[in-house]
């Protein structure tokens, strides 16, 4: 998924295609009084980002979702109805022109300015900070304020907060098992301290190799420095591998050096065919983090301890 991905649109110059869209965009800014404000009923939201899209379904405001970013897919079987709107974090002004939002909600836009060109049509812009796991529980409550579901979404919320309590409190005994995260295969990138990926692997009881880097949510690492460090556990989220069972684990295995990892060798190579929701810091995040917890979880009640003294890891 990559912010600011464009497709082509015929041989209209751009000169000619902005006179276009600023024209639709006057024209819809002096209907204006046809439109209920925001938060009244008949509220009319287009979300930009795929966890906030999946939050407005979480709290049973889908009724007034009008409109998505190209990559929001989740729910599956309910979002494909909503109309795009653009790709994620770069709206289409023709396409909100056409919707006649009464709201924009948004994590990050590609272009900063763009938020003040929205808001000067007469559209309210609502940026909502989902980056880290510690986020998520706020950014639910946000998104069922803006769809009129308070209720729904500050229930949600509080049970998701009591959950990561839960979590913190209810550490395994004994030692936590080191976990690399491939985010993609090729090139071979993981997730940084300061990333979502990483708050969940630490609640679910592990410890994330690359949070040795903490300049970088996300980064590209050579087969050199997993083997280096050679892994208890490796947690495959790549994209790629999707619908594939065991393609992961064939490739990570298949790999020079690597199956010598502990990892490895031991089985200990997973690849949730949930990992959309292991990426996506939104609504659904506890199914991912119970998942990943359960393979913690199972290395921990396996007798580690001995594993990793004949690795030479207890020397």
């Amino acid at each position: 998924m990559r912010a600011g991905a464009t497709t082509g649109r015929g041989k209209m110059s751009s000169r000619m295609a902005a006179t276009v869209l600023c024209a639709g965009l006057a024209s819809f800014s002096c209907r204006r009084a046809e439109t209920p404000p925001a938060g009244a009923e008949g509220l009319r939201v287009v979300s930009l980002a795929p966890n906030l899209t999946e939050m407005v379904f979480a709290v049973g405001g889908e009724a007034a979702l009008v409109g998505r970013s190209s990559a929001c897919l989740y729910p599956p079987d309910r979002v494909r109805a909503v109309p795009i709107a653009g790709d994620f974090g770069a709206p289409s002004l023709e396409a909100l022109a056409a919707l006649r939002p009464s709201a924009v909600v948004y994590v990050a836009l590609e272009n900063k300015h763009l938020a003040d060109r929205i808001e000067s049509f007469g559209i309210r812009c609502e940026r909502i900070e989902c980056r880290r796991l510690r986020d998520i529980p706020d950014a639910l409550a946000r998104v069922g304020a803006l769809v009129n579901r308070a209720e729904q979404g500050e229930a949600l919320a509080d049970e998701m907060r009591r959950r990561f309590r839960e979590l913190e409190s209810a550490q395994f005994a004994g030692p936590r098992p080191t976990v690399f995260v491939e985010i993609w295969s090729d090139p071979v990138m993981t997730a940084g301290k300061h990333s979502f990926v990483a708050d969940l692997v630490r609640l679910a009881g592990g410890d994330n190799i690359g949070d040795e880097v903490a300049s970088a949510d996300y980064f590209r690492v050579s087969s050199e420095w997993v083997l280096a460090r050679n892994p208890d556990i490796i947690l495959s989220l790549s994209q790629s591998h999707r619908g594939e069972p065991g393609s992961a684990e064939r490739l990570i295995a298949s790999r020079t050096g690597w199956d010598r990892l502990d990892a490895v060798r031991s089985g200990r190579v997973h690849h949730s065919a949930r990992s959309d929701v292991l990426t996506l810091p939104g609504a659904s995040v506890l199914e991912g983090l119970e998942e990943v917890r359960g393979w913690i979880r199972a290395w921990s009640e396996s007798g580690s301890d001995a594993g990793a003294a004949e690795s030479g890891k207890g020397e």
